[in-house]
C-alpha cells in the first residue's frame, strides 16, 4: 500500500470528515444563504428596482472572496494545539491525504454551495421584491474572479496551519498588509515605467492613465495567471507546514 496516497485511505477520510462535520457544513450553508438574502434583498428595496448584472457581480466577488477565505482559514484548525491537534496527527492517514481532504472540502466544495445558494439568493430576490424582471448575473464571464480566489485560499489555508489560534484573524491581518505592500509597489514601478500620471493601476489588471478621458492600457495575458501560479506556492507551502506538525 502507497506510504503517501492510497484511494481507499484517502475516501475513508474524506468520508470522515463529511460525516463529523455535516451539520456544521450545513449551518454554514444557511449562514451564507441567509446573509446574501438580507443584503440582496436590502438593496433592491432601497433601490426599489433589481439589481442589474454588474451590481450582482460586484457583490458575488464580495461574498465569494470572503466567505472563501474564511471557510479556508478554518481548513487545518484542528491541527492547531491541544486534544484536537493530537486527535488528527494520529488519524490513520498519510500527511499528503489530511491535506488533500481538507483542500477540496475548502475549494471544491465550498465553490459548488457557494455558487447555488448565491443563485438561488439572487433568483429569490429577483422574484419576490423586483417589480420587473431583471437577468442574472453570468459569474463565469468574469474569470479573474475566481483567479484571485485561488491566491486568497492559498494564503487562508496557509495561515490555517502557521498559525496555532485566531487564523482567520492573523491571516486577514496578513492578508491586507500584503495587499497594501504590492498596491503601493506596483503603481510606482508603472508610473516609473510609463512616465504618465495613473488614474487606476491595480495590481494583474488594467492601466488608466490621466489623459483627458482617460486611456486604458490592457494587461498582458499571462498576468492573469500570475494569482494562480501564487495560490499554487502557497498551496505547496501550506503541505510543506503541515509535514512539520508533530506530537
Amino acid at each position: 500500500m502507497n506510504q503517501y496516497f492510497n484511494l481507499t485511505r484517502f475516501g475513508r477520510l474524506l468520508r470522515k470528515q463529511l460525516a463529523e462535520h455535516l451539520v456544521s457544513y450545513g449551518l454554514g450553508a444557511l449562514v451564507l444563504l441567509g446573509g446574501m438574502l438580507v443584503l440582496l434583498g436590502f438593496l433592491t428595496y432601497i433601490q426599489s428596482r433589481p439589481l442589474n448584472p454588474a451590481m450582482q457581480g460586484v457583490l458575488f466577488q464580495l461574498f465569494l472572496l470572503g466567505a472563501g477565505s474564511f471557510v479556508a482559514s478554518t481548513a487545518f484548525g484542528q491541527f492547531g494545539a491541544g486534544r484536537q491537534a493530537a486527535l488528527a496527527l494520529t488519524l490513520p492517514a498519510s500527511q499528503l491525504e489530511k491535506y488533500l481532504v481538507a483542500w477540496l472540502l475548502s475549494l471544491g466544495l465550498f465553490l459548488v454551495v457557494f455558487v447555488a445558494a448565491f443563485y438561488a439568493a439572487n433568483w429569490l430576490v429577483l422574484r419576490l421584491l423586483s417589480p420587473e424582471p431583471a437577468p442574472l448575473v453570468k459569474v463565469w464571464a468574469e474569470p479573474g474572479v475566481f483567479g484571485e480566489l485561488l491566491a486568497l485560499h492559498g494564503l487562508a489555508l496557509w495561515g490555517s496551519i502557521a498559525f496555532a489560534r485566531l487564523q482567520f484573524v492573523k491571516t486577514a491581518f496578513l492578508g491586507f498588509c500584503l495587499a497594501l505592500l504590492v498596491g503601493v509597489l506596483n503603481y510606482q514601478m508603472l508610473r516609473g515605467l510609463l512616465h504618465a500620471e495613473l488614474r487606476q493601476a491595480m495590481p494583474f489588471t488594467s492601466v488608466l492613465l490621466r489623459d483627458g478621458e482617460g486611456l486604458w492600457l490592457d494587461h498582458a495575458p499571462g498576468l492573469a495567471l500570475l494569482p494562480v501560479a501564487l495560490a499554487g506556492l502557497l498551496w505547496l507551502a501550506a503541505y510543506a507546514r503541515l509535514t512539520e506538525k508533530q506530537l
